[in-house]
């Protein structure tokens, strides 16, 4: 186990630190996006390939044009709104593993029930 956390732990050191957001982003389109293994995989593949350079361009332009609360301000509610997505996700998972238990011991309970 501490060797597969060490393997882990390297490949995340291996991630340039300016491709933190563009994960980030790619891996929330997954979410959103109709047909995403097909459409978000290559989205990827051509923004890590060739497109980087070309998107930071545009990028570049738009965010200089803009005023800085702008920027932030659209990096803040799409952090809010993906946090949002993430917490309903853990309570989700977190409601479906308490169902999980609280059934197996009621049907633990009524098996011993039966056999009395």
């Amino acid at each position: 186990m501490r060797k597969l956390i060490r393997k882990y732990l390297t490949l995340v050191n291996k991630i340039e630190e300016r491709h933190y957001w563009p994960l980030f982003i790619f891996l929330s389109l997954y979410f959103v996006v109709p047909y995403s293994e097909v459409v978000v995989t290559a989205l990827i593949i051509f923004y890590f390939t060739k497109g980087e350079k070309f998107l930071r361009k545009g990028y570049n332009l738009v965010t200089k044009k803009l005023p800085e609360w702008v920027t932030v301000g659209g990096s803040v509610i799409f952090f809010l709104v993906m946090l949002d997505d993430t917490l309903m996700y853990l309570a989700v998972l977190a409601i479906a593993y308490y169902s999980n238990k609280k059934a197996k011991e009621i049907a633990s309970k009524d098996e011993a029930l039966q056999e009395k």
